[in-house]
């Protein structure tokens, strides 16, 4: 039996140098195992990626000061499936 853990493989050191570190300019950013690869691919990644285009293009719009919250205890839901934080604080400027 095999248990493949995705979020594991997307922090590989060898594949991504700091794969700890968030970086959305990272060169090789499109290697990673979020959506599946090969025959294994997910059916709904263009959907999703055009939903979350969507989501960030209007959070950027209507809240252009909107930063995370510095110094943040990040603390991981517990699962084997997928990797995500509990919460994440964020601020912006109400002028």
């Amino acid at each position: 039996k095999i248990l493949l853990l995705l979020g594991s493989g997307n922090h590989d050191e060898d594949m991504f140098p700091d794969g700890e570190q968030f970086d959305i300019h990272r060169p090789n950013a499109k290697r990673n195992l979020g959506l599946g690869l090969g025959a294994h691919f997910c059916m709904g990644a263009p959907f999703a990626r055009l939903e979350m285009r969507i989501i960030l293009e209007e959070l950027a719009t209507r809240l252009p000061g909107l930063r995370l919250i510095e110094n943040q205890e990040w603390r991981f839901i517990p699962t084997l499936v997928f990797r995500g934080v509990q919460e994440l604080h964020v601020e912006w400027d109400t002028k």
